[in-house]
């Protein structure tokens, strides 16, 4: 982190990853959005100093060389909104944002930025509304240090603004312990992150659990906010310290190109996936041929609570809102269970019935 002589820190593996997986999330993001939109707007509520130790670029200058070379290939402007309450990382981003249009001009001027030396709560919002950005769809990246130090009503404001908003947070473990023993001194910022009690629920649940009904709770709490779908997993380096990434947006396809991101090959930062619904909480090797074994035990957990059964377009479909994985991975594992007496498809189109036998329970789905 940041000291007193020194406004840059080394990039951690989970930093690279999240970067790794930013930019190609923007590479689909910006040609969809701007195909159909005149303008579209990214924002950051913690844009730091645009540059790590190593000479690596910060999300800020990752965002801007993404939009600027879409914008050499469509039509349509960007607004750039970056909020950074540090101002020596603030003078440090605004000279690598300049060296970065220096190096790729944005076409025509069409790509605006906007650096402000400011807090996340209530800056951001006051900047995106200043700049008429609020009128636009937005990615809005929270990235804070250790955790989004921004109200619930934040992401309400930014969920409500425009129908195509979307929001990435995240956070680690420890930012979540502290709303765990019942600390009044941490109730009401509690109350205010998480938009309400539900939360306080926390207080009655095993040590070994807090961690994951809080996470939980967030991401209902982004439900309430206005984000219909939300894509939640887990990042581990290498050292096994967890990172929590929650990805906020109203459209499937939201949800379906940050899965394309995520499942894009990455051998370099040393970080793997977890998703939080597997009772077995394997780490995901993302390779050519993925083991889809915590997806078999997800969807046999899923199958057991619906005794009327499951249609294979379901199950696709809750792959894609409830699971890390990809819809297309469904079928070739269906297949692989069948073989494996796991369940017994029938073949045709909306035809008879199957059965699962999952824990001595036998459930029905459709094909």
């Amino acid at each position: 982190m940041a000291t007193a002589t020194r406004v840059t820190w080394d990039r951690d593996p989970h930093t690279a990853a999240k970067h790794a997986l930013l930019r190609r999330y923007l590479q689909a993001w910006a040609p969809i959005l701007l195909s159909r939109n005149n303008v579209v707007t990214y924002a950051e509520g913690f844009a730091g100093p645009g540059i790590y130790n190593g000479g690596e670029p910060g999300s800020p200058v990752i965002a801007y060389q993404v939009l600027a070379g879409t914008l050499r290939r469509s039509s349509g402007r960007v607004k750039m909104v970056l909020v950074e309450k540090d101002p020596r990382c603030k003078a440090e981003l605004e000279q690598r944002i300049a060296a970065a249009e220096s190096s790729t001009p944005s076409p025509d001027g069409r790509l605006d930025i906007q650096i402000t030396q400011g807090s996340c709560h209530p800056d951001l919002l006051q900047e995106l509304a200043r700049t008429g950005s609020l009128r636009h769809p937005a990615f809005v990246l929270l990235d804070g240090f250790g955790g989004p130090k921004v109200p619930f009503s934040l992401l309400r404001q930014i969920a409500s603004a425009h129908p195509k908003n979307e929001v990435m947070v995240t956070f680690g473990p420890a930012f979540l312990w502290r709303f765990t023993e019942g600390d009044e001194r941490h109730r009401a910022t509690g109350d205010a992150f998480f938009g309400g009690t539900d939360w306080h629920g926390v207080f009655e649940q095993p040590s070994s659990a807090k961690g994951a009904y809080l996470r939980d709770r967030y991401r209902d709490a982004l439900h309430r906010a206005g984000f219909q779908h939300t894509l939640v997993f887990e990042m581990l380096d290498e050292s096994n310290h967890l990172l929590y990434l929650i990805f906020g947006t109203r459209h499937p396809r939201g949800v379906e190109k940050m899965k394309e991101a995520m499942w894009v090959v990455d051998t370099t930062s040393g970080v793997r996936y977890r998703d939080p619904k597997d009772p077995n909480q394997q780490a995901l090797d993302l390779k050519l041929e993925p083991d889809t074994s915590p997806l078999r035990r997800i969807l046999l957990d899923h199958l057991r609570t619906a005794s009327s059964g499951r249609t294979v377009d379901h199950l696709k479909q809750y792959t894609l809102l409830e699971t890390v994985y990809r819809p297309t991975q469904v079928i070739p594992l269906l297949k692989r269970m069948r073989e494996d007496q796991e369940v017994d498809i029938s073949p045709g189109r909306i035809i008879g019935t199957s059965h699962v036998t999952a824990g001595g329970q036998t459930a029905l789905f459709r094909t």
